[in-house]
């Protein structure tokens, strides 16, 4: 915990009074930094979420998640869950499994609030600057993965593997094992258990240090090349293209005119993979020819335009639907940010007064006491509550119809359920089972704020 609230300050990762989600998979890399995290939230004044993904590549992978859940609950942090049927998105696609992993969790991510915590380790920095070694990578690939990129932030890179399992141990922190971690179609796992094996008892046993001695090189190097073209990076316009002057463009030599069109790709537009040499060199190609009308198509939809004198970066006209949060999970009471929603639920369990029957506003409500954990999510197929003051369970989409909520807007309603069923429908329907009676010495007050 202090080698990671070290790593935090000497990097400048987290400041007093953010908010930060870990992304949390269930394994022992991610489930150590959501308790690292959590030991450290106080001291370091930031507040704490954690978001876990389901890939739905395994068949357990909800035993997985259930996991999370429970550890979340023990911390008594809130957790954003959501899902894609990966494989099935792979084969629509076209693409890898890997890379289709990829895109579907940092869609979902992209949801959370505040800086998103990854449980990246030394390790996973190992493994990282290798393949980028065989995949002949330029200085951006040799550096490996940043320590921070713009919310993204990786506080257990100072860690090894080793380190982590060992305070998983130590500490009784559930976790679980993903043995697709083992299968060697997979490239990443041919080098962590074939090549860096080999290389460690034939070649170097001190490899690891190697490789990041390579990237902190590498790093180091980039930086001061990058000095010379950073004023050039212009900001992007309103409809979000990123526009250059042809002619100031075109004098730069030809490893700066790379790190200007790789820092427009990456810092304005947000492409960080998937460019190759073959696709900057056509990008240097339009801008030295200088001939006006010139176009080509990027990975991920970027097309770029040479016209009257300025070269035109201009983002995918239509990117691919968004992974949302399927739900946030409330441990217990307190203030909670509904990623992907804009809205704040707070909620509270409290002494009833003699007087108070319970009240229902449009952004409020005052129920009998519930049972933790609270699901906020949207609505589904099939659901039903018994409506306040009735006894026969009801249809919640005839709920909507019959309040003339119009079908557009029936998605963005917030639902908040436990155990037991939906408690309430934001500014709709009240269950009959939160009623309050005689009986109740605690009442529990929700409101929902945007």
């Amino acid at each position: 915990t202090e080698k990671v609230k070290d790593w935090i300050i000497e990097n400048g990762l987290i400041s007093r009074g953010d908010h930060v989600t870990a992304a949390v998979s269930g394994g022992p890399d991610s489930m150590a930094m959501l308790s690292i995290l959590h030991e450290l939230s106080g001291e370091l004044g930031f507040t704490l979420s954690a978001a876990s993904f389901d890939h739905r590549m395994r068949e357990d992978s909800e035993k997985d998640l259930k996991k999370v859940e429970i550890f979340c609950s023990r911390l008594g942090v809130s957790l954003m869950t959501g899902g894609a049927d990966v494989p099935a998105l792979a084969e629509k696609n076209g693409t890898g499994l890997e890379e289709t992993a990829r895109d579907a969790r940092y869609s979902f991510l992209e949801k959370a609030d505040g800086l998103i915590a990854l449980g990246h380790h030394r390790d996973d920095q190992v493994e990282t600057v290798l393949h980028n070694v065989l995949r002949g990578a330029g200085l951006r690939g040799l550096s490996g993965m940043p320590v921070r990129r713009g919310r993204l932030i990786r506080p257990m890179m100072c860690c090894g593997v080793a380190d982590l399992l060992r305070y998983c141990r130590e500490n009784d922190i559930p976790h679980v094992y993903d043995h697709t971690n083992e299968d060697l179609a997979f490239l990443r796992n041919r080098i962590r258990h074939s090549l860096l094996p080999k290389i460690r008892e034939h070649y170097n046993p001190s490899v690891d240090e190697a490789m990041l001695r390579l990237a902190a090189n590498a790093r180091d190097g980039l930086e001061a090349l990058k000095e010379g073209i950073t004023s050039l990076v212009p900001e992007k316009a309103g409809d979000g293209s990123v526009t250059v002057d042809a002619v100031e463009a075109g004098a730069l030599a030809d490893y700066h005119l790379y790190l200007l069109v790789d820092s427009i790709l990456r810092e304005r537009l947000g492409i960080f993979r998937d460019m190759t040499r073959k696709h900057f060199e056509a990008v240097y190609a339009i801008i030295r020819t200088g001939q006006s009308g010139r176009r080509l198509t990027l990975p991920h939809g970027v097309t770029v335009t040479l016209e009257h004198g300025s070269v035109r970066f201009d983002p995918a006209s239509a990117s691919a639907p968004a992974v949302i949060p399927e739900t946030v999970i409330l441990p217990g009471d307190g203030v909670y940010r509904i990623p992907g929603r804009g809205i704040t639920v707070s909620i509270e369990t409290v002494d009833r007064e003699p007087e108070e029957t319970g009240k229902t506003t449009e952004h409020s409500v005052v129920i009998a006491p519930v049972t933790y954990p609270v699901i906020v999510r949207a609505r589904k197929e099939g659901d039903r509550i018994v409506p306040f003051g009735m006894q026969g369970r009801k249809k919640l989409s005839d709920i909507m119809i019959d309040a003339k909520v119009p079908a557009r807007l029936r998605d963005l309603i917030p639902i908040l359920e436990n155990a037991d069923g939906i408690l309430w429908v934001q500014g709709l329907v009240t269950s009959e089972r939160t009623r309050i009676t005689g009986a109740h010495r605690k009442i529990t007050s929700i409101s929902i704020t945007s």
